[in-house]
């Protein structure tokens, strides 16, 4: 059985407490998945640093204890655009875990270990 979520997404950029909970470097780049509170409620993003023009970044989330997952906040980095992803609500159920997601530019896929 799967937890029910509303699947609103936010500009992460006014959060408050971020910190990156996982990470992998990954071609030179560094492909994070982080938290931050908007408002009193935490919210989990994706962020690549060292990212390069055509580099995509997306999360993914699985609400029955993954089984299933699905992508959220697809990007396409631009040269001097935002590397990350608008953030998605967190969920303390053991059902709902999220990774962050990277399609690089020589087409490799990585993501960093659930949480």
């Amino acid at each position: 059985m799967s937890v029910s979520m509303t699947q609103t997404m936010v500009d992460p950029t006014n959060a408050v407490n971020k910190q990156t909970v996982q990470s992998a470097v990954v071609e030179g780049r560094t492909l994070e998945f982080r938290v931050g509170d908007i408002d009193g409620v935490q919210y989990a993003w994706t962020r690549l640093v060292d990212s390069q023009n055509g580099d995509v970044i997306w999360i993914n989330q699985t609400t029955d204890g993954g089984n299933t997952w699905n992508p959220f906040g697809k990007r396409t980095i631009q040269a001097g655009g935002r590397n990350y992803t608008d953030a998605l609500r967190t969920n303390s159920s053991d059902k709902v875990k999220m990774q962050g997601w990277t399609q690089l530019t020589s087409g490799n896929k990585y993501n960093t270990a659930a949480w």
